[in-house]
C-alpha cells in the first residue's frame, strides 16, 4: 500500500508532521471519549443520580464533536494536499508529451497514456487521501491507546500487543498476494486501453477489408481476461477483508471474556473494565480502516508508480539525446509569410533507410498530406520536422 516514491513528493514532510500532530489530538479525545463514558456509567450502577453525571455527559459531547472536527480538518487538508500533487503529475505528464512528442506514446501506448491522463492521476489523488491518513493514524493511534489500557490493567494490555503482530503479518502475507494480482490487473488494463484506441483508430479500415466481426471476437477476448483478472482481485480483497475483521472481533471478544472473568471472581472493579472495553475496539479500528482500504489503494499506487516511470524515462531520453549543454531552441509562430524548405533530407536507422533525399517546400497557411505506403516514412519525417 505503501510507495516509497510518496516520501519524495514536494512537501511530503511538512504533511505528515501535520497528519502526526491531528492523530495525536485526535487520539487525545478517544481517550477522553472513552473515560468520560466510562465514569458516567460506573456512577450510575453505583446509584448516583443521573443529574450528577452533567460533567461526564458534557465532556463526552464535547469529546464526540472534537473527535469530527479533527478528523474534518485532517480530511480537508488531505484533499487540498492531493489534489495539489495529481494537478501537478498531470501537468508534468502533459509537458513531457508535449516536449517529447510521440515517442514517449508509443513506448508506453496511446490508450495507456491516455487513461494515466483520466483516470490514472485521479486514481493517485485517491490514494493519496487513502494512504497518507490510514499511515500515520496507524502508527500512532494504537500506541496513545495502549498507555491507559496499561495503566488500568496490564492483562488486556498484554494481550492486544500479543495479537497485534499476528494481524500485521497477515495482512503482510495477503498483502502480498493481493499487489500481485492488482498488478496483473494493472497490465490487463493497460492491453485493454492500447487495445481500445487501435480499434478505434481502425474501425473503418477494419469494415473495409470485411473483418470487424471477427476483430470483435479479439475484443471480446481482451474484455474477459481484464475481467477475470477483476473477479481475482476482487475475490483476495474480499477474503482478507472478512479474515481481518474476523481477528479484530476475535481480540476484542478474547479481551471482554478475560474482563469478565475477573469482574465474576472481584480481582478487578467497574471503571477500568468498562474504559479498557471501550478503548480495545479504537485499538483495532486503525488497521481495519487501513486493510480495507488497502485494495482500493492499489490502483493508485500501479498508477503512480506508471506515471512516475514515464517521467523518469523520458528525463533521461532528454538528458541523453540533447546533452547538459544544449542550448534551448525557439521557433517563431508560423504565419502566412511563414516558409520551411527541406533539401536532400535523408535519415536512416540502424537496419534500414527510412528517408532518402526528400526536398520539398511549404509557404504561408495551408493543409499538407504527407501520403504513402506502410513504412515509407510518413512517421519518421514527421518526426524530424517536430524535432523528435
Amino acid at each position: 500500500m505503501i510507495d516509497r516514491a510518496l516520501f519524495g513528493l514536494p512537501g511530503i514532510k511538512r504533511i505528515l508532521i501535520a497528519l502526526a500532530c491531528f492523530s495525536a489530538v485526535e487520539s487525545l479525545v478517544i481517550l477522553g471519549q472513552a473515560w468520560s463514558l466510562g465514569s458516567a456509567i460506573t456512577d450510575l450502577w453505583r446509584g448516583n443520580p443521573v443529574s450528577d453525571q452533567f460533567l461526564w455527559i458534557a465532556l463526552f459531547l464535547f469529546c464526540f464533536i472534537g473527535i469530527q472536527v479533527v478528523r474534518f480538518l485532517m480530511d480537508r487538508m488531505l484533499d487540498r494536499y492531493a489534489f495539489q500533487q495529481a494537478d501537478s503529475l498531470r501537468q508534468s505528464l502533459l509537458q513531457t508529451i508535449f516536449s517529447l512528442g510521440v515517442e514517449v506514446v508509443q513506448v508506453s501506448g496511446t490508450g495507456n497514456t491516455t487513461t494515466l491522463l483520466l483516470e490514472g492521476v485521479e486514481q493517485v489523488e485517491t490514494y493519496l487521501r487513502l494512504v497518507l491518513h490510514k499511515m500515520i493514524r496507524l502508527a500512532i493511534i494504537p500506541f496513545f491507546m495502549l498507555i491507559p489500557i496499561f495503566i488500568l490493567d496490564w492483562v488486556s494490555g498484554v494481550i492486544l500487543v500479543a495479537l497485534f503482530p499476528f494481524i500485521i503479518l497477515y495482512m503482510v502475507l495477503l498483502g502480498r498476494t493481493a499487489q500481485e494480482r492488482a498488478a496483473k490487473q494493472h497490465r490487463q488494463f493497460k492491453l485493454l486501453s492500447n487495445h481500445f484506441i487501435d480499434t478505434l483508430r481502425g474501425i473503418d479500415t477494419l469494415k473495409l477489408f470485411g473483418v470487424s466481426k471477427r476483430h470483435g471476437k479479439s475484443i471480446f477476448t481482451m474484455s474477459e481476461r481484464f475481467r477475470k483478472a477483476t473477479i481475482r482481485t476482487l475475490r483476495v480483497a474480499t477474503l482478507s477483508s472478512a479474515v481481518l475483521d474476523l481477528f479484530a472481533t476475535l481480540s476484542v471478544a478474547a479481551v471482554a471474556i478475560m474482563l469478565g472473568l475477573r469482574l465474576l471472581d472481584g480481582s478487578l472493579v467497574l471503571f477500568p473494565a468498562l474504559t479498557v472495553l471501550i478503548l480495545a475496539p479504537e485499538y483495532f479500528k486503525t488497521i481495519r480502516e487501513f486493510a480495507a482500504d488497502y485494495h482500493a489503494s492499489l490502483d493508485g499506487r500501479n498508477a503512480l508508480s506508471s506515471i512516475l516511470k514515464m517521467l523518469a524515462k523520458a528525463s533521461e531520453d532528454t538528458n541523453h539525446d540533447s546533452g547538459i549543454d544544449a542550448p534551448p531552441c525557439h521557433i517563431p509562430a508560423w504565419s502566412a509569410d511563414s516558409r520551411l524548405d527541406v533539401d536532400n533530407l535523408s535519415f536512416c536507422y540502424d537496419e534500414f533507410e527510412a528517408l532518402n533525399d526528400v526536398s520539398f517546400s511549404v509557404s504561408g497557411l495551408k493543409k499538407i498530406g504527407v501520403i504513402g505506403t506502410s513504412g515509407a516514412g510518413k512517421s519518421t519525417l514527421i518526426h524530424l520536422l517536430s524535432g523528435f
